[in-house]
């Protein structure tokens, strides 16, 4: 199922074309194909892996347009994206859209208003919440199939992937892990686990929101809560990003943070996981 919402123009349907043309070539991740009479212009985000739609048609898409405010115009321009997608990547959009918006001067319509409105980004965000909610609701079986993370854990985390590269080159990754995340769950929960890895033996990075890490040492491996781990070890986790968001355990400590996690008799896990894909998580 796609969220749309439409753009509309107050006293005309003119505006210049050219100019959303030049602002759409401006964006190397938007491609355009021709359907029919319609032009879609496609964003693709080349590292989260999501799509959004902006559609330029030969006619009006608004369902009962004859219902709205006459003095807005509509200008057979819409936004539309999957209606599961996590509220991080609506926000993405939504940056895109709201630029748009501002640039022509344009309204916005979506099928649950009375009428048309101004362009409000949280306004946008909150529609989406509660359609998303909605189709939750009405397909439970198919939600039952993904995984689940909360919306502010998620966003750390996809913010965390975008921030990844810079800290590479920052850090030098040859001398320090900058971590990855994997994601494991029980079969009787739809809760995801956030999960990193450390060998024992490099400086390492430890990303925002995780839940769980595994000690890979051959000799000893185990699964460690890190609010446990955290307990244990506070002092040896620096923060590096001003926020408490990103911390590292630094040369100097990976010795220590080693024979803590080695010799300390953490919970065990009590249930039996398996590992999910991130693009099997939904943040409902």
């Amino acid at each position: 199922m796609l969220f749309k919402f439409y753009y509309l123009k107050e006293g005309t349907r003119v505006f210049d074309r050219t100019d959303l043309l030049t602002f759409f070539q401006a964006n190397p991740n938007i491609t355009q194909e021709r359907n029919g009479d319609n032009r879609d212009f496609t964003y693709h985000h080349p590292i989260l892996d999501f799509d959004a739609h902006f559609i330029l048609s030969s006619k009006s898409a608004i369902p009962h347009l004859e219902r709205l405010n006459p003095k807005y115009f509509d200008v057979n321009f819409r936004v539309e994206f999957d209606i599961t997608l996590p509220t991080y990547f609506v926000e993405l959009i939504l940056d895109i859209a709201e630029e748009i918006a501002k640039m022509f001067k344009f309204s916005v319509y979506n099928e649950s208003y009375e009428d048309v409105v101004t362009f409000r980004k949280n306004t946008l965000a909150k529609t989406f919440t509660i359609w998303k909610n909605a189709y939750k609701n009405k397909n439970e079986e198919d939600i039952a199939k993904f995984s689940r993370i909360d919306s502010s854990s998620l966003s750390q985390i996809y913010n965390y992937i975008l921030r990844k590269p810079k800290l590479e080159v920052l850090l030098d990754k040859s001398k320090v892990q900058i971590s990855d995340y994997f994601f494991m769950r029980t079969d009787k929960s739809r809760i995801a686990y956030v999960c990193m890895s450390w060998d024992g033996n490099a400086p390492f990075i430890i990303p925002p929101g995780i839940d769980v890490l595994y000690f890979s040492d051959p000799k000893n491996p185990k699964y460690v809560a890190m609010s446990e781990l955290v307990i244990k070890a506070d002092k040896l986790l620096k923060t590096i990003d001003g926020y408490g968001t990103i911390r590292m355990v630094d040369i100097k400590s990976v010795g220590k943070l080693k024979k803590i996690i080695s010799k300390t008799k953490f919970a065990p896990l009590t249930a039996e996981l398996r590992e999910v894909k991130l693009t099997e998580i939904l943040d409902i």
